[in-house]
């Protein structure tokens, strides 16, 4: 998965990045631990609400599964959560 995003490079570039292990990121992780490990939510409960809210999206897709798992290889996805947001890449 790779950044599809309506902004331009110049607004990516203002969004806060986020490094996470390749390892861990390529066998998947549910998008409400990824709130977490991104910061965009205190805890896993936190995480469940934002989501059952619809209030989360990876590249401008809506998410509404706290179960989801997220895979990341290569390249950059854009995770916002409630007014939050951040470009997550795999290192």
């Amino acid at each position: 998965m790779t950044t599809q995003s309506t902004l331009s490079k110049a607004e990516l570039s203002e969004i806060p990045q986020i490094a996470l292990q390749r390892s861990h990121l390529s066998e998947g992780v549910s998008l409400a631990e990824l709130l977490v490990l991104a910061g965009l939510a205190v805890n896993r409960d936190a995480a469940r609400t934002l989501i059952a809210r619809g209030e989360t999206s990876i590249d401008d897709r809506l998410v509404d599964n706290a179960m989801e798992r997220v895979r990341l290889s290569e390249g950059a996805i854009r995770l916002s959560a409630g007014a939050g947001q951040v470009l997550l890449r795999a290192v």
